[in-house]
């Protein structure tokens, strides 16, 4: 079952099989949650008045140009520039969701990273609009020359505000091929050293989380969210400018990030960008954690 970005009343039921040790859907429907019912619910778990949020609830916000005080969300114990390479000449990784989402990538002769900051190739993507779809006829374009230059990569060590476990944080820095701005885009709150040992074929089963903050992943059981409320994650992911000024990553096109260690070096992080509702990956680095 999804609750999609669209607004409070639009959810999805979605069945899957196994063919060939692959998840497969075979079966997608739409449903509106009445509104009034859903109200209820809110009031009742909340224990607040529906009304005081239900234009947020039900309209997309668009928050661009909000100053973030990322000293509000952790303290930095330490920080290092790490050794990381981010080869555009790579050709595109394809795996799990994105194989099934190549349809909504409208683009020619996209073979490798380079192409997606390359200014002559204009890549969109197919609109998700409600009830929950993906419409080719109304296309979604992107701010990719805002992290067209990628410069470097920090490494810190920090204690998110409210949680006693010290985790980690991963800044990457960027050079704005149009405006030269300097834009740095925030993943924290993660426990580097428990990510999982995979293969680059399987980066799909690694950390797999959207931007923002207080949010669950894209996936999730029931179980694991009853243990894990996204109100209380130390994680948090956002791209701001050199004014700390939020960037907003729907327009830029940019929907989360993976992240998994390396199947046989444990020291090696790979990180990759996804698009626009995850259509497909747009990057991936490969950063040194000695």
């Amino acid at each position: 079952m999804a609750n999609n970005c669209l607004n409070a009343g639009f959810w999805e039921i979605l069945l899957f099989t196994k063919e060939d040790n692959n998840k497969s859907l075979y079966y997608q429907s739409w449903f509106t949650f009445p509104i009034g019912h859903y109200k209820n619910i809110f009031e009742k778990i909340n224990k607040i008045s529906y009304w005081q949020h239900w234009w947020k609830l039900e309209h997309w916000q668009d928050p661009s140009g909000t100053i973030v005080k990322t000293n509000l969300l952790r303290n930095v114990i330490n920080q290092k520039e790490v050794a990381t390479q981010f080869p555009l000449d790579e050709r595109i990784i394809v795996s799990g969701e994105q194989s099934r989402k190549v349809r909504t990538t409208l683009a020619t002769n996209i073979t490798k990273w380079g192409d997606f900051y390359d200014v002559k190739n204009e890549v969109k993507f197919a609109s998700f609009r409600a009830p929950g779809f993906y419409d080719q006829n109304k296309p979604w374009g992107n701010q990719y020359w805002r992290i067209g230059k990628f410069d470097k990569a920090i490494l810190r060590n920090i204690q998110p505000i409210g949680v006693e476990q010290n985790l980690q944080e991963i800044e990457l820095g960027f050079t704005d091929t149009k405006t030269g701005e300097k834009n740095r885009l925030f993943i924290s709150g993660v426990n580097l050293k428990t990510l999982p040992q995979l293969p680059v074929k399987d980066y799909s089963k690694g950390l797999y989380m959207p931007m923002g903050i207080g949010i669950p992943p894209f996936y999730q059981s029931y179980e694991e969210l009853t243990k894990n409320h996204p109100d209380v994650s130390p994680y948090f992911s956002f791209l701001l400018d050199s004014q700390e000024r939020w960037i907003d990553h729907h327009h830029l096109a940019v929907d989360g990030s993976v992240m998994h260690l390396d199947k046989d070096n444990p020291n090696l992080l790979h990180l990759y960008l996804l698009s626009y509702e995850r259509n497909t990956l747009i990057a991936h680095f490969l950063i040194d954690l000695t």
